[in-house]
């Protein structure tokens, strides 16, 4: 009899206490479970423990995010502060310390658990395991990767098709870049002079971001790598940062080997097409200042696309023509943004095709140092079709987001659409205190059926730190999307997050080799007759973090299947269609 009573009791209620009737069961508090629990009065007159009887089902979507990176073990010092003019980490690169602070998930020791990376100024990187138990633990050392250095940009990317993730890291101030190739037992070995990566050319690099594609389609994964190339200009330290107006800019397209040197690389930014500064009638290169990239598949065709996003109005835009790119940002309606920092993409309109969104400086109620005009703020880039996008982020209320940086698109509260996170905060020398851009808070724009709410404060997505880097995972496997937010010279943000969400499937896709499908296509009918949902394995990649490379829909209220997930593989064309699948479930998908 207690065994029924425990199945069918329902723990909706408040949970208050009762009085102890032996043999009487009662809702109790479960810590780490939001249905609670339950437990019996004994024959003594007392409760036994609380015992979990399985979740609840919501009647509300109301998620709410706390703050834990110390509980749980990742509340690290990015950098030492720093005034942009007296206390510089990189003397002659004053501007760029203040924009520092990358992070990259995922599983390198392949135990389910995504784990961190984070990068740092004047110090080692970091490289947080995941316990599975709420918390991480610092292996830095043990791992092999404890140099000293000014690090930025990274990624996590299976190099060589091995089924393990190797992890590519950028620096700022030195002459080279680096690879460490996992080596399947917890560490990793540093390789990137030897399989073409460093870039080692004798000029100090400048490095932003990492994205990581197939763009060739031939069944190995390539790199793209941005650098903020300032050159020809002085920074607040009054030291040019690049005294040679020939130099070219480190913003470049690696391709992979392949079958004929598997997890070599060559660069193939010219050749290609992918070069973002091509001299000009001078034989002087143009100033490009490159910060968040993708490369994604916006037409359909099956061959990623490149998407990259600059400072002072220098984003740029590539169609792929399989394996050559064109450059198309203003004739296929891009290039709006003057401050383009953030990017990310997604289909946040739920049409079935992807959507660019580009986070940019926007001049909020005052207007500082000329931050005004139509094209400053936010910019949602819609694709619509023939190769041709149109500006919609004005109209869907999320063009004021202040100092913009880190963005990302993000279900929060398993609702089924993408709701749009965002990091800000800058501390330059020349804003004056209590300006608009002092203190300037996180963004987080909740999709209610296409209108656009800011509801950070309300959700207790709060943090007015000077937020760089952003990336989103399920690193509690609890079922929705937490968020990480790097800070520029002071401790991250883990916000975790809690409260009633809806139901959830989440779609791993590998190759045949095991890794990781980047770029494979899932899309989702919950019901018949419902319209498509679009996830694309590793779009993950914003400015200075990478996120997950798993898919993940939210399916709403009392979701039990999904009628159909249909997989496509973009290198090969293979499609696997799956029917009848299970809500709340990781599944996982092979060709």
């Amino acid at each position: 009899m207690a065994l029924v009573a425990v199945l069918t009791l329902s723990c909706s209620d408040d949970g208050a206490a009762k009085p102890c009737v032996p043999g009487t069961t009662e809702c109790c508090v479960l810590p780490g479970s939001p249905g609670g629990g339950t437990r019996t009065c004994g024959a003594n007159g007392i409760f036994g423990s609380c015992q979990g009887c399985g979740p609840a089902k919501p009647t509300t979507m109301r998620p709410s995010f706390h703050e834990v990176s110390a509980a749980a073990g990742v509340a690290y010092h990015e950098a030492a502060p720093i005034d942009g003019v007296m206390n510089c980490i990189i003397r002659q690169y004053c501007e760029f310390n203040l924009f520092m602070g990358a992070a990259a998930a995922g599983d390198y020791n392949q135990d389910g658990y995504p784990d961190l990376y984070v990068s740092r100024s004047a110090a080692t990187p970091l490289l947080f395991r995941n316990e599975k138990d709420g918390t991480f633990v610092d292996v830095t050392a043990s791992a092999g990767l404890a140099i000293q250095g000014n690090w930025s940009g990274a990624a996590w990317i299976d190099i060589d098709n091995d089924g393990d993730l190797d992890l590519m890291a950028q620096t700022v101030g030195y002459g080279r870049h680096y690879l460490f190739v996992n080596k399947g037992d917890g560490t990793f070995n540093e390789e990137a002079l030897t399989r073409g990566v460093a870039l080692d050319d004798g000029q100090t690099k400048l490095a932003t971001s990492v994205a990581v594609a197939d763009y060739d389609r031939d069944g190995w994964l390539d790199l793209h790598l941005s650098e903020w190339s300032m050159k020809g200009m002085v920074g607040f330290s009054g030291d040019p940062h690049f005294p040679d107006p020939d130099r070219v800019g480190h913003t470049r397209l690696l391709r992979n080997l392949g079958k004929a040197n598997p997890g070599h690389f060559e660069d193939v930014t010219i050749p290609s097409g992918a070069l973002l500064d091509p001299p000009g009638a001078d034989g002087l290169f143009g100033r490009i200042f490159s910060f968040g990239n993708a490369l994604a598949d916006f037409d359909g065709d099956d061959w990623p696309d490149l998407a990259v996003t600059g400072d002072f109005g220098t984003s740029r835009f590539f169609w792929n023509n399989q394996g050559t790119f064109v450059e198309s940002t203003l004739a296929s309606g891009l290039g709006k943004d003057a401050y383009g920092m953030g990017s990310a993409v997604g289909d946040l309109d739920g049409d079935g095709k992807l959507d660019w969104y580009v986070a940019s400086i926007s001049g909020g109620p005052l207007c500082l140092q000329g931050f005004c005009g139509a094209e400053y703020g936010n910019h949602l880039y819609r694709y619509t079709a023939n190769r041709m996008f149109e500006d919609t982020g004005p109209a869907l209320g999320i063009y004021d987001g202040l100092w913009a940086w880190g963005s990302a698109l993000v279900d929060i509260d398993n609702d089924g659409d993408l709701d749009v996170a965002q990091t800000n905060g800058v501390d330059y020398p020349f804003i004056p205190p209590g300006s608009v851009f002092t203190n300037d808070p996180n963004r987080l724009w909740r999709n209610d059926q296409g209108t656009f709410v800011e509801v950070a404060a309300e959700l207790g997505f709060v943090d007015t730190q000077r937020g760089k880097g952003m990336l989103t995972f399920d690193y509690d496997r609890d079922g929705d999307l937490d968020v990480f937010v790097a800070n520029n010279a002071a401790m991250p943000t883990l916000f975790r997050n809690d409260g009633t969400h809806g139901d959830w499937l989440r779609v791993r896709v590998l190759t045949p080799d095991g890794r990781d499908a980047v770029g494979a296509k899932v899309t989702v009918v919950q019901h018949a007759g419902d319209a498509p949902r679009l996830s694309v394995i590793g779009l993950g990649t914003h400015f200075l973090g990478q996120s997950e490379n798993t898919a993940h829909f939210g399916l709403g209220l009392a979701a039990t299947t999904v009628k159909t997930v249909t997989v496509h593989w973009h290198d090969t064309g293979k499609t696997k269609v799956l029917s009848d699948v299970a809500a709340n479930q990781e599944l996982v998908v092979k060709p």
